[in-house]
């Protein structure tokens, strides 16, 4: 990994494990993981996930940012 929360590292992690992920794979992923993490937030009667909640889509923006730097071809 060439630096921190590189998604591509982690592609490269899973790929090594037998799993391909290309970069529209990982946006698809990114997605639905935070919108389970949102929706989960509100069913949710833990007060800390009510504090990270509206962090949400700022970090959301972030990794579908990075998961479009990833090379299919890498």
């Amino acid at each position: 990994m060439e630096k921190a929360y590189d998604l591509k590292g982690l592609v490269l992690k899973l790929k090594d494990h037998g799993l391909e992920l290309s970069e529209e794979a990982a946006k698809i992923l990114v997605a639905a993981t935070f919108d389970w993490l949102d929706e989960s937030a509100s069913l949710s009667k833990n007060q800390a996930d009510d504090f990270l909640k509206p962090f949400y889509p700022l970090v959301k923006k972030y990794a579908l940012d990075m998961a479009e730097q990833i090379n299919p071809a890498g």
